[in-house]
């Protein structure tokens, strides 16, 4: 059924339901300081760009690590001027193409559609991207604000980094424990302006001028990283595991309508033993999923 172009629909909702894509447009980016997204017509290319990317991923039978790390990306004309990259190609249409020697792309992180979902169309925060990250890359949803605790004052930004005011943020006792689980996936991808354009400083954004980005951080578990690139690294050598969880519950999720509880768990520990035997494939996970006793017998 796979090979069915109706399994297009399989992927086009399974995407919008891990990643949150059915929320491109939501946010329209600001006209005067993303007028490549308007000119280009990127909003429906980064949209496909993911569409293609996990096609091949399934239709080739490659392991779930490619989403977080990959040596070729797929792209049109206008993502290829977005990503400053070469395309011989004339037509309007996707390719294939190497990344290898500049990984900034490699896996959905370096996407276009996450980047700008993660956004509010006019700036970046790493708390939401952060968030974003745990639920859907590591399957873990953070605990909410207390309702005591106020927000980040947007005014502030003008006289410091946004990397300064949460430390100073932190510094709330009551603020800390989330917050040091949450900012270093934020700070990862600070590299990445709200439409996913590479960035080295902040100096399109308002009130951060000329500041360089730091793309550094310590997760809580203690591993450090330099910049986005070094932090997949982390998780695919560290919390691999973590991410394959959390990708097979979000498909077992997806599949059966309903959140993953405590009493599917023995049946999650199998099919995660699987498909470990099985060279991690996102084809192999989808089968065993849907041959499961918790599909079939929900």
């Amino acid at each position: 059924m796979l090979q069915d172009p109706r399994s297009d629909r399989f992927v086009d909702g399974f995407l919008d339901s891990w990643l949150a894509l059915n929320e491109l447009g939501q946010a329209p980016p600001d006209r005067r300081r993303f007028s490549i997204f308007y000119s280009r017509d990127l909003g429906p290319a980064k949209r496909t760009e993911t569409e293609v990317f996990t096609r091949h991923i399934l239709d080739n039978e490659l392991s779930v690590d490619t989403f977080l790390n990959s040596d070729f990306a797929f792209v049109n004309a206008g993502l290829a001027v977005l990503y400053n990259m070469d395309f011989p190609f004339k037509d309007g249409k996707f390719h294939k193409v190497s990344i290898e020697g500049d990984p900034r792309r490699g896996g959905l992180l370096g996407h276009a559609s996450v980047l700008t979902v993660t956004a509010n169309g006019v700036d970046t925060s790493p708390i939401v991207r952060g968030v974003w990250g745990l639920k859907n890359i590591l399957g873990t949803t953070p605990s909410p604000p207390p309702p005591d605790v106020e927000p980040l004052d947007p005014d502030i930004r003008e006289a410091k980094s946004i990397r300064e005011q949460l430390e100073k943020h932190r510094s709330n006792a009551t603020c800390a424990e989330c917050h040091r689980k949450i900012d270093p996936l934020g700070f990862a991808l600070e590299n990445f302006d709200a439409i996913g354009r590479w960035r080295n400083t902040y100096a399109r954004d308002k009130g951060q001028r000329g500041t360089k980005i730091d793309a550094s951080g310590q997760l809580a578990s203690g591993e450090t990283f330099s910049n986005g690139d070094k932090f997949r690294d982390v998780i695919l050598e560290k919390h691999r595991e973590k991410f394959s969880r959390a990708l097979a519950e979000k498909l077992m999720a997806y599949a059966i309508v309903r959140e993953v509880e405590i009493g599917d768990r023995p049946e999650m520990a199998s099919i995660l033993a699987d498909f470990e035997d099985n060279g991690r494939q996102f084809r192999y996970l989808i089968n065993r999923i849907v041959s499961s006793k918790t599909f079939v017998q929900p």
